[in-house]
């Protein structure tokens, strides 16, 4: 090997860019202002830098609708040699929680659409939040990638260390085989906070006379303009130009290579088997949250030799962390499974308007399956993901729509129901699964809550709610200042402490079950609608998050379901005997169902209880004028559903959504008061602390007698309509 008098290092810089499914017009749009655009055109002015750029797939589908300019732009910087485009699952989910079939599925259509759109194909994938499993070789190798990068940290858990981190590595799985890159962590916190002349210096420390190491960094592109303030420093003051001119003038010794250059040039350096893993930031969000404070002294107190042993959580963590999160994604994974189904069906058949039948509709629902996996909704770190509503819903309604593709097919475009018992949520206690053409209600045993109401026409899940919790941050927020200063450029999301509106600490409430409906209370008798609210109410009985026993009956006209516990209520001094029974019917044609309650009194004394059932909902705005509370009893008086007020003499109460064109009603037979509030959340956001609305709850309660051994009936009907 020739050795050099100057030391020399290859560099590969790049950026990942990605929207999630459901995200605003102008909130992209901005991002393509700010961040997007801007770095090409820097780009485009420097021929002597070459990068590796990612796009997620909804993000090149938005910019070739709204920008097909910016495309012959990428197209010709390709064509140039200067880019290399990197390709993914296209609608960027957690890859290793989602269906093999899918994996390989979404990957190949990236790069597909990479092909059409450059004439290209791509060899290097772009890993979502770089969540490894050691599986994901087999997919990522059969989906025709052939290397992927990830963070120095999953190296290191590997057992790598400084230098070895200069190169690329295979792993294998199954005797599948796929090479992976390490992105530089040092690189990465420099750019752009750090100036040019810094960073070039940091290169050269790597730099050696054999010139064989390549030093990687790929980051999120919106951290180079979107990021708050930091457009002002990375375009308007010229940091970007000033990098690459740099970069330019020190050809001699850096050499600007993509990914894929590097690799047809040089063998890997060794074979690596990399444990599960995620960046550093992830592993902290992905614990408990009451250990994460746990976690950040322990990482403070070890010595800095043995940083690289400390390991956080895992990314599926998150579907114990957050029940909702878990929801979702064993929601996806029925509809999945689902899918598959319909794709072994091989004959057209006849379908409900206005979806057509056969391969046309199959395409369709892969398609919005694949959308709703979009990885944002499913966990929650710093900012947004989870808290954000918008994007939750918009995976529930691809999924519905899948969902309701399926079914036409499987069940030849016929009225249906299905009642199943089934561990949806695998927690090892099967849930009760009731879907017809027009709806789905999923019940579980804890509580013997509804925790999914879908309206198929118009694929809506109208519990679609997150309740109150702890999160790390909250500490920080009584402390924070109202708006991001104009200079301030934080060096990371992680850091920002702002708060978009005063006196958020206020809604720190802490729900200890989850916000969804038929949740049956036993109320002390000092409670009141705001004691209620901000959960310092005496829950007097256990049935809110103990089990109930189920019995199923399958009718020709439809199903059901009866829901039975025999628990206990707190009174005086003394635990007294309780039953509740709620008959669910659920008709096989229509939205509706009906639910017949018997509560029973388990003494021969008579008893006095105050009685209520809560139900949660979610129509994503709580203060808007089209999307508000209607009652056939009367008008409400301050309909907004982020109202909290206390109703009298009512027996029906719901909520019209003209935006989707949906009405939801519930009526019950004894008339009665009935308490609302809103579900407020405190998230971060890109902009500092924030409230977020989450869904509306109401709750109709009665003060009742029971006879010694006597009994107290109540039906509900519940019925969901287009408008």
């Amino acid at each position: 090997m020739l050795l050099s008098d100057q030391p020399k290092i290859n560099f590969a810089f790049g950026v990942h860019n990605h929207q999630p499914v459901g995200n605003w017009d102008a909130v992209i749009e901005e991002s393509y202002q700010r961040a997007y655009l801007p770095f090409i055109e820097v780009l485009e002015r420097h021929s002597g830098i070459r990068t590796s750029i990612h796009y997620a797939g909804f993000l090149l589908d938005w910019l070739s609708e709204h920008h097909p300019e910016f495309i012959a732009k990428l197209r010709v910087l390709v064509k140039r040699g200067q880019l290399e485009l990197l390709t993914g699952a296209f609608y960027e989910p957690i890859l290793a929680a989602i269906p093999d079939e899918d994996k390989r599925g979404q990957i190949r259509r990236l790069s597909e659409t990479i092909d059409s759109l450059t004439g290209d194909r791509p060899e290097g994938l772009w890993l979502a939040e770089r969540v490894w499993e050691p599986h994901l070789v087999k997919p990522i190798a059969e989906s025709g990638a052939q290397y992927t990068i990830l963070d120095d940290v999953h190296f290191k858990a590997a057992g790598l260390r400084g230098p070895e981190l200069f190169g690329y590595y295979q792993s294998e799985e199954q005797g599948r085989t796929i090479e992976v890159f390490a992105v530089n962590s040092q690189l990465r916190s420099l750019i752009p906070f750090a100036s040019p002349e810094k960073v070039v210096a940091t290169l050269r420390s790597f730099a050696t006379p054999d010139g064989g190491r390549i030093a990687v960094c790929l980051d999120d592109g919106e951290k180079l303009g979107r990021w708050p303030n930091t457009y002002q420093l990375v375009y308007a003051e010229g940091w970007l130009d000033r990098f690459f001119t740099l970069l330019e003038d020190n050809a001699d010794w850096i050499t600007m290579t993509t990914l894929r250059d590097y690799r047809r040039n040089r063998r890997p350096w060794g074979r690596t088997y990399i444990p599960s893993a995620t960046y550093a930031q992830m592993q902290e969000w992905a614990l408990p949250t009451d250990l994460v404070g746990v976690f950040q002294h322990a990482r403070h107190e070890v010595d800095s030799r043995y940083q690289d042993f400390l390991r956080g959580g895992s990314w599926r963590n998150f579907l114990v962390k957050y029940p909702e999160s878990n929801n979702l994604h064993k929601k996806m994974l029925l509809v999945s499974a689902k899918v598959a189904a319909a794709r072994e069906v091989k004959a057209p058949v006849p379908a409900l308007s206005p979806v057509s039948g056969g391969a046309e509709s199959l395409a369709e629902a892969v398609t919005a399956l694949y959308q709703a996996q979009t990885n944002d909704p499913y966990w929650h770190g710093t900012y947004g993901g989870l808290y954000l509503s918008h994007l939750r819903s918009t995976s529930y309604q691809n999924l519905l729509r899948a969902e309701t593709i399926a079914d036409r097919i499987l069940h030849e475009g016929r009225e249906f129901c299905e009642i199943s018992e089934r561990d949806f949520d695998c927690d090892g206690a099967p849930e009760i699964l009731i879907s017809t053409a027009s709806q789905n209600l999923y019940f579980r045993r804890e509580g013997g809550a509804l925790f999914e109401l879908d309206f198929k026409p118009k694929a809506f899940n109208l519990i679609d709610t997150l309740a109150r919790r702890p999160e790390p941050y909250h500490s920080k927020i009584a402390g924070a200042s109202e708006g991001i200063p104009r200079d301030r450029i934080p060096h990371s999301l992680h850091e920002l402490y702002f708060a978009k509106e005063p006196g958020l600490e206020r809604l720190l409430f802490h729900d200890w079950f989850r916000r969804i409906s038929f949740i049956d209370h036993f109320l002390h008798p000092d409670s009141r609608l705001e004691s209620f609210y901000n959960v310092s109410y005496g829950e007097q009985g256990d049935f809110v998050n103990q089990h109930y026993r189920p019995t199923i009956e399958r009718e020709s006209d439809g199903a059901v379901l009866t829901l039975m516990r025999e628990g206990n209520v707190w009174v005086g001094h003394d635990f007294w005997p309780v039953s509740i029974s709620k008959r669910i019917k659920v008709p096989k044609i229509g939205p509706t169902a009906q639910v017949e309650y018997v509560l029973t009194n388990g003494r021969d004394l008579p008893v006095s209880l105050w009685f209520g059932v809560e139900f949660a909902f979610n129509l994503l705005a709580g203060h808007s004028d089209d999307r508000r509370y209607v009652s056939p009893c009367r008008e409400i008086a301050n309909p907004h559903l982020a109202s909290k007020d206390e109703l009298l003499d009512l027996s029906a109460l719901g909520a019209r959504d003209e935006v989707q064109g949906i009405e939801f009603l519930l009526s019950w037979s004894k008339p009665t008061t009935v308490w609302r509030f809103p579900i407020e959340t405190v998230s971060m956001s890109e902009s500092g602390f924030e409230r977020v609305y989450q869904g509306s709850v109401f709750m109709p309660h009665w003060k009742i007698d029971l006879p010694a051994g006597g009994t107290w009936n109540l039906t509900f009907d519940q019925r969901v309509s287009e408008l």
